[in-house]
């Protein structure tokens, strides 16, 4: 009798951790956007880890492209995503191993370009703002013929950070014409 007691004793322990166990949730829209970074960074994690092992299982070749709600670019591919997104770009169903390509290029690395691209945007787009509202004032003269004795200082920083950005794509431009005459 006492075995019967202890062995329903386990089965009751069992149905207990059954019940315990992870719980299905309802898929719908986050509304707040701390909770959606948190969830992003978890399910991307478990997405990719998904995808590599299908990548295993199945022998096939996957790429992954995902922005956060953040906007930032994550990418994963197995065995390599570069050679994925060309062999797909290029309409080849062949894909391409990474030693017959020049070179292999990681997302972070993919990563860390976008946000510097995207950093470019942005302050080229600052300076289109800027330029439209000389234009719409009217202002036939050039910034850097401003007198600056009149300048407050907030003004004079910005004209200083219009000069060392002048400067710099003087300097790149000047960088790609030497480039150019040399090839």
């Amino acid at each position: 009798m006492k075995n019967h007691s202890f062995s329903s004793d386990i089965d009751a322990f069992k149905q207990q951790k059954k019940k315990a166990g992870r719980k299905k949730i309802e898929i719908k829209k986050i509304e707040k956007s701390s909770n959606k970074q948190v969830t992003f960074s978890k399910r991307r994690t478990g997405l990719f880890k998904k995808a590599s092992e299908l990548c295993i299982l199945c022998n096939v070749n996957i790429a992954i492209i995902v922005f956060s709600p953040a906007e930032k670019l994550f990418c994963f591919g197995h065995p390599d995503f570069e050679g994925i997104v060309e062999s797909y770009l290029k309409g080849s169903k062949v894909f391409d191993p990474p030693e017959s390509r020049e070179r292999s290029v990681s997302y972070e690395e993919c990563n860390k370009q976008y946000e510097e691209a995207m950093k470019n945007l942005e302050l080229e787009k600052k300076n289109l703002r800027e330029t439209e509202t000389l234009v719409n004032k009217g202002c036939n003269r050039r910034w850097w013929e401003d007198p600056i004795d009149q300048m407050s200082q907030s003004e004079l920083e910005q004209f200083m950070v219009s000069v060392y950005e002048l400067r710099r794509k003087l300097a790149e431009r000047g960088g790609e014409l030497l480039m150019q005459s040399m090839i």
